[in-house]
């Protein structure tokens, strides 16, 4: 395929079609806005980067408030949502300024505030951003975190939903 194809509005449809039909997990991940505090956001764009050491990486839209939190803070910390989550995922995708005041979340390391009931929280250490297009990738490295016994949120088609 040359450049020029990608470029047609054709393939971004075709683009934003196939992403939907890839089920994901459903993460907030959280930071610190040098300016502002905490801040968070509902991502789907997230992956284990590498073992050695324990790495994530985080796809961020530059256009999020969040943006400069997970981009110039040290620290921050991806919640994997559990199934009965998906009001979290929602609130943390909207533009409501106090999404913290509006779900159960306590005081963390870093100056992060972590989210209750998660399936996994991940305390990471930012490690490298790169831009490319409209996003910055976000790779942090994995220094605390815990994991427990709850079923996962997944985003399916433009839904969220158990994994039964």
């Amino acid at each position: 395929m040359t450049p020029e194809a990608t470029d047609a509005p054709h393939a971004l449809e075709v683009f934003k079609e196939a992403m939907a039909s890839l089920a994901s997990g459903v993460a907030v991940v959280t930071g610190v806005d040098p300016d502002s505090g905490p801040c968070g956001m509902t991502v789907t764009s997230i992956a284990s980067y590498s073992a050695k050491p324990p790495s994530v990486i985080v796809c961020v839209d530059e256009s999020t408030r969040s943006y400069r939190g997970m981009t110039e803070g040290e620290y921050f910390a991806v919640h994997l949502l559990s199934e009965d989550q998906p009001d979290v995922a929602r609130l943390f995708a909207s533009k409501v300024d106090d999404k913290f005041e509006q779900c159960e979340s306590v005081a963390g390391p870093h100056g992060l505030q972590l989210i209750a009931d998660s399936l996994a929280t991940l305390i990471c250490r930012k490690s490298f951003v790169a831009k490319h297009g409209d996003h910055a990738i976000v790779i942090g490295t994995v220094v605390d975190g815990s994991v427990e016994d709850r079923q996962p949120l997944v985003y399916w088609r433009r839904e969220f939903s158990g994994r039964r």
